[in-house]
């Protein structure tokens, strides 16, 4: 995933959640292409890992409802995705 092609950066298992790699995409621009946004959802749904990506300020998590929620509690509490 090229970041000049895909307007991303693609951290590949940056952390884990029960067990489950968690990829993080941060965005080199202002937002990742939709293009290159959905193969990668399609990619985690398809090998079974868990993706949060950034679109502007915003966070966002796609996998299992605990899986958002929870990442949505961490940044309701002003804490990084990713804290543990």
């Amino acid at each position: 995933m090229r970041p000049d092609k895909s307007d991303m950066i693609l951290l590949a298992a940056n952390f884990m959640w029960h067990g489950l790699p968690v990829d993080v995409a941060v965005p080199a621009g202002t937002r990742p292409k939709q293009k290159a946004l959905d193969w990668l959802m399609k990619f985690s749904a398809e090998t079974k890992r868990l993706l949060i990506y950034q679109i502007g300020e915003d966070w966002f998590a796609f996998g299992p409802p605990a899986f958002q929620a929870e990442i949505s509690e961490r940044i309701g509490r002003g804490e990084a995705p990713w804290a543990d």
